[in-house]
C-alpha cells in the first residue's frame, strides 16, 4: 500500500508513516519540502491517493496530515537530515539495560545512527532495526 500512496504524491512530497488508526482509518504523515503541508496541500494528496488506494481493494476512509513536531523518524534518511536535533527513540530489545533513549542526533549511516544522551552526555549508537519507534524531541 505505501508504494501506491508514495506513487501518488506530488513531486517534492515524502511519506513519512502510514499507519491504521482506529478500524478502517488510513492516517497518512506527509512532508514537503518545497511548502507547507496546510490544508490545500493535503486536500490535493487526499484526491490522488484516495481512488488509488480504492483500485488496490481499501475502502476506508484516508487522512493526510503533517507529521507535526514530533515528527516520525522512519528511515535512515530522516535521521541523517535531522542529525543535530532531538530525538526520543524506543528500542525493540533492551541496549545496556533499557529500551528508551533521548538524545542529539550526532550522525548515521546506512545500518545506525548515533545518539549524544542528554542525561550525562554519553554516546549510544543504536541499529535501525533494533528501533520499535523514533520521533523528533522538539521544544517550543
Amino acid at each position: 500500500m505505501t508504494e501506491v500512496v508514495e506513487g501518488a504524491l506530488p513531486e517534492n512530497a515524502e511519506l513519512v508513516e502510514a499507519r491504521f488508526c482506529g478500524g478502517p482509518l488510513l492516517t497518512l504523515l506527509v512532508d514537503r519540502e518545497d511548502g507547507p503541508v496546510d490544508h490545500e496541500f493535503t486536500s490535493v494528496v487526499t484526491s490522488k491517493v484516495s481512488p488509488l488506494l480504492e483500485e488496490e481493494g481499501y475502502d476506508g476512509l484516508v487522512e493526510v496530515s503533517s507529521p507535526g513536531v514530533d515528527r516520525p523518524l522512519t528511515k535512515p534518511e530522516h535521521f541523517r537530515r535531522f542529525v543535530g536535533h532531538e530525538a526520543k527513540v524506543k528500542v525493540a530489545e533492551p541496549v545496556d539495560g533499557r529500551r528508551n533513549f533521548t538524545g542529539r542526533i550526532e550522525n548515521a549511516n546506512e545500518t545506525s545512527f548515533v545518539l549524544k544522551l542528554l542525561e550525562g552526555g554519553a554516546e549510544v549508537e543504536l541499529p535501525f532495526g533494533s528501533i520499535a519507534r523514533a520521533n523528533l524531541k522538539e521544544d517550543i
